[in-house]
Parts: C-alpha cells; structure tokens; sequence
C-alpha cells in the first residue's frame, strides 16, 4: 500500500524467500510469516508486536530512499533515457498496458531527484546504467517496473507492480519516540520470534 502524495509505502514482507526457505530446516516460525514493514523517506522501519525499529542502515533520513523501497523503481525512472523501446502490450492486474524497453541513468535520475537515489552495493553500485522495462496504462501510470541489477555472471530483475489507484490509504507512522533503532540484538530476536525473546537464556556451561 503506497500513499503517494505523503511517499510513503506499507508492505508485509517475508524475512527469508521461500526459494530459500525451502532448502532449510527447523526455520524459526518468525521466519514463514510475513512482517509489516513501513518505507518513511530514507527510513526503513519494521513491526514486531506493538514494537518498532528501524533497520540501521546508517542513512541520512532526508536521504534517498533504499533499493529495496517500493517507491523506489519510480524514482529509479527518473533517469529514463531517449532510448524507450515499444514491447508490445499486456494485460497487467486486469488493466491494458503498453510494454516499453529502456535503460535507466541512476547518474542521471540521482541528479534530478532532491534527495539523489540510492543503489545496492558493488557490484551493483558501480554501474551507471541498467536496463529497465516499464508497462503503462492508458492513463501513463505504471502497472509494473522491472530493473535489472547485472551482477557477475547473475541477472536479477527487481520488480514492482501498482494496482488499485485512487483508493483511499491511511498509512500512519508511527511518533518518534516509538522507533526503537535495532540492534544485533534486536534483529535476532525479531527473526528468532518473540517467544524466543521471552525465554530464559540458556544456562551458561560450567567449567
């Protein structure tokens, strides 16, 4: 869920992908479960319970936003080049949309945008183009970006779809004093659940 006007994005993201997942044993429940996870500006903020935290990313929170961000595929379309390729169409979510081709300048996009724009690490971060695909409504809205991030030999794409504009969003941060800024600490117990968090540690062995 996105409220664009406020840019800020409401996600329920799984911790570790099932690809993963599967090819594991004895994963931690906290694990199989989606997590609710706020995008605020440069800030990536995630529930447990009643809690908040915030990733340490070390971000300047007027920054730009994370590459995982959802709005960041839009951002990441400011740096559009002359070279749009029409793909043909498809049907998207039930919506008609023309497919285009491109390469995305992150140079180029990072300079038109206030806050810049952000890129994963190397090697990724070392590229100054990507390819880019884009399917357009008839309005022009983006029903789905895909940005691939080249790295080695391995192609990954990310990619991202809109749906549903024009309804009504209420996505509330939570206040300041409510963020709790994780640690090492925090994260395990996070990923391991909160029950793990409310047992007793184990006793230490003796010597």
């Amino acid at each position: 869920m996105v409220d664009f006007a406020a840019r800020v994005a409401q996600v329920f993201r799984l911790l570790l992908p099932g690809h993963i997942r599967d090819g594991l044993r004895n994963v931690p429940e906290a694990l199989t479960r989606p997590h609710e996870m706020l995008y605020v500006g440069a800030t990536e903020l995630l529930r447990s319970g009643d809690s908040w935290f915030a990733a340490p990313t070390g971000r300047d929170p007027d920054g730009p936003r994370g590459h995982l961000d959802p709005l960041w595929p839009l951002d990441a379309l400011f740096g559009a080049g002359g070279d749009i390729i029409e793909a043909g169409t498809d049907t998207i979510r039930d919506a008609a949309t023309t497919h285009y081709r491109l390469t995305v300048d992150i140079a180029a996009a990072d300079q038109l945008l206030p806050t810049g724009i952000e890129v994963p690490e190397a090697p990724v971060r070392r590229l100054r183009e990507l390819p880019a695909e884009v399917w357009l409504d008839d309005a022009g809205r983006a029903r789905r970006i895909a940005i691939q991030n080249a790295a080695g030999n391995r192609q990954a794409w990310k990619v991202t779809e809109f749906w549903d504009f024009g309804v009504a969003v209420a996505i509330t941060p939570p206040d300041a004093d409510q963020i709790t800024t994780a640690d090492p600490a925090d994260l395990q117990r996070i990923f391991m659940g909160d029950s793990w968090a409310s047992s007793p540690p184990p006793p230490r062995p003796t010597t």
